[in-house]
């Protein structure tokens, strides 16, 4: 019975792609903690894929040239950008960590007062970030038909940031390259993102609707998508912000 619903748990962000109504029912119902945990571990599974090549690439761009002191350079900086791009393939997309730890912050509280626990506000959340596994394979992808050729070690690390289906995809296509703020908004205005946050409102606004203090047939809310939107628009503001010293830990120092 327990090896049943590890199963079910582990699969469940897996049903989300498919049948998002369902998940997020099964997901109200269960409040399963391994939901969360399953997704975390799915989103490492399918980034490690890329690991490989993506190294592989970047041996290629930093290959020893034979002269001491610049191989001594290249390797301090293989080994920096090797970690760099070993943490963006195994760690979750940090801004959405930071959107759920908001959303979790703010609505569970909130729904607390409806008699909804926290952990189904964890799970919903969990499900909500489903599509995350669609931009992993879609990344997959991008590493692995990526021709070699004319790449430097630079190209290497944001190769798997071209999968974008939103404006960074479109000005990448055109050869446009915003900067500064506009950067971050170009990077966070996407499909999977806008996905999410459908997701994230429609799960929150359904556990409202369907908890035991709530009447009978009452509306969907709109708090919950407006909660989801600001969340991720933070989360993307406040991983810009905090991306220097992110390079730092992960990188070293130059």
């Amino acid at each position: 019975m327990m090896h049943t619903s590890c199963w079910r748990a582990a699969l469940l962000p897996v049903r989300t792609v498919m049948s998002p109504g369902a998940a997020m029912h099964e997901a109200r119902i269960r409040s399963d903690p391994l939901v969360l945990a399953s997704m975390v571990l799915l989103v490492a599974a399918l980034g490690s894929l890329g690991l490989p090549r993506l190294l592989d690439l970047l041996g290629a761009t930093l290959a020893p040239s034979g002269q001491a002191l610049l191989d001594s350079h290249l390797g301090v900086m293989r080994a920096a950008l090797a970690r760099l791009v070993i943490a963006d393939r195994v760690l979750p997309p940090l801004p959405y960590v930071i959107g759920g730890l908001i959303v979790v912050a703010v609505a569970a509280p909130v729904l607390s007062g409806h008699g909804v626990r926290g952990r189904a506000v964890v799970a919903v959340l969990a499900v909500g970030a489903a599509p995350l596994l669609v931009q992993r394979v879609g990344e997959l992808a991008v590493v692995w038909l990526a021709p070699g050729d004319g790449l430097v070690a630079g190209d290497v690390a944001r190769l798997p940031a071209r999968f974008n289906i939103g404006v960074a995809g479109v000005l990448a296509a055109v050869g446009v390259t915003a900067s500064g703020a506009w950067s971050v908004v170009a990077e966070a205005a996407n499909a999977v993102g806008l996905w999410v946050i459908v997701l994230w409102g429609w799960g929150l606004a359904s556990l409202e609707r369907s908890a035991p203090a709530a009447a009978r047939g009452a509306a969907l809310r709109a708090w919950p998508f407006w909660l989801a939107a600001a969340a991720y628009a933070a989360g993307y503001a406040l991983y810009a912000a905090l991306f220097p010293l992110y390079l730092l830990l992960v990188m070293g120092a130059p």
